[in-house]
């Protein structure tokens, strides 16, 4: 049975929350629009959200019976598609969208993409679109952003990168964020644009490395650059010197950050900066503190400092608003 899928929608009527049946309702982000079909085939949630340059989509599909996805997209859009439950076919295409892997696309208008569903299947997939006078704009900002953009032709649909690329921890964390952001308004609008402008310029990294051989060492050393990667996870607002890190991870510190950036595709500054701009936002938003404590655990001198940098990240300034 065939079950159209859009990728992107021009004319967007969402739905109330309420119509939404009660076994979804826990997944529901309050700042989506949303669009839902269930028939005895199939269930087919999609939450949409638009977050300046990015249009977000989260598609939840369980197969009743089996059933032929036929997606498109009514404009021409770069695509980031994160599969983070089960994989889907796409056979004329000749490729799998295989679970806990992306990948990035350049699609046009008027192409059908048909993806079998067997009976019992059910996915979650995970799209950043972006238009392409919008993905310019991003690249005059981000300029690794443009090595997303060479060699595509306006009006030929292609696969950016020649192998899918591994989920890896930042941007399995940062779709996270998205997928359970319980903020509304303005403050989601800025919290949730920051995460896809980190998930893109993540994924042009791995993108611009994808030709970099793997250190050997770093690869043996995989299960301490996660544990590394945990630790400061949970030590944003630490001051963690790269001798330091070496030392506690026995990690050489001539290979500590490329093997950082091999595996994780950030640099550890970057990240531990990502992480402490996340854990101000959040402390600011609970209002649980002080601001002058926040920004004492976070190792700013002042609080005018402390949202001046957060101000920078994010486009905004919580506490004003």
């Amino acid at each position: 049975m065939n079950k159209s899928l859009p990728l992107e929608r021009t004319a967007r009527k969402y739905l109330p929350a309420a119509t939404i049946p009660s076994e979804y309702q826990q997944i529901l982000l309050p700042q989506a629009g949303y669009y839902f079909r269930q028939d005895h085939a199939c269930d087919i949630l999609s939450q949409h959200l638009l977050l300046g340059p990015y249009s977000v989509w989260l598609h939840d599909i369980l197969a009743k019976g089996p059933i032929l996805l036929r997606s498109f997209t009514p404009i021409p859009v770069f695509v980031l598609q994160f599969m983070f439950e089960d994989s889907l076919p796409v056979p004329r295409a000749g490729y799998i969208l295989e679970e806990r892997e992306c990948n990035g696309f350049y699609l046009t208008p008027g192409q059908l993409y048909r993806m079998p569903m067997n009976t019992g299947k059910k996915i979650f997939s995970f799209h950043i679109n972006i238009e392409p006078l919008e993905m310019e704009g991003l690249a005059k900002k981000y300029p690794q952003v443009t090595h997303l953009t060479t060699g595509i032709h306006p009006k030929v649909s292609a696969s950016i990168n020649n192998h899918p690329y591994h989920i890896n921890a930042v941007c399995d964390m940062l779709v996270r964020k998205i997928m359970t952001c319980k903020y509304t308004g303005v403050t989601a609008r800025h919290f949730l644009q920051r995460c896809c402008t980190d998930i893109l310029l993540n994924y042009a990294k791995q993108h611009i490395d994808s030709q970099t051989p793997f250190i050997y060492t770093s690869m043996l050393r995989a299960d301490t650059y996660h544990n590394l990667f945990n630790y400061l996870s949970d030590h944003p607002h630490k001051v963690h010197p790269l001798p330091e890190i070496s030392y506690m991870y026995n990690i050489p510190v001539e290979e500590l950050e490329h093997g950082f950036e091999q595996h994780f595709a950030i640099s550890i500054a970057d990240y531990l900066h990502m992480g402490k701009m996340m854990m101000i936002w959040h402390a600011i938003q609970e209002n649980a503190f002080p601001l002058e404590e926040i920004a004492k655990v976070t190792n700013y001198k002042q609080v005018a400092s402390m949202l001046e940098a957060v101000e920078e990240y994010y486009g905004f300034n919580p506490v004003n608003h």
